[in-house]
């Protein structure tokens, strides 16, 4: 939902994974927000959970949202993130 009405693409990049994305205890919060969303990760929870990055831009702005999306999907797909079955198992 897109309540600010701004111009956004959101594009799959990966799945998380339970060997990679480990949980880190080291981290330190950066405020009480933070920290409820660092402890409430579980990798075992989010293992296989699709993880995409959402590119945001001003109002009327979606020619170029469109063409910055393009470009940062095809240097993804360079470095091997690619993701065809987004969502779908």
């Amino acid at each position: 939902m897109n309540l600010m009405d701004y111009s956004v693409a959101v594009i799959p990049v990966t799945k998380a994974d339970k060997s990679i994305d480990l949980f880190d205890n080291d981290y330190q919060p950066l405020n009480a927000d933070d920290r409820k969303n660092w402890q409430a990760y579980d990798p075992e929870v989010y293992d296989g959970a699709p993880v995409g990055l959402q590119i945001v831009a001003r109002k009327h702005e979606e020619e170029n949202i469109w063409a910055m999306a393009k470009i940062v999907d095809a240097a993804l797909k360079t470095r091997g993130c690619e993701i065809t079955n987004y969502g779908h198992d």
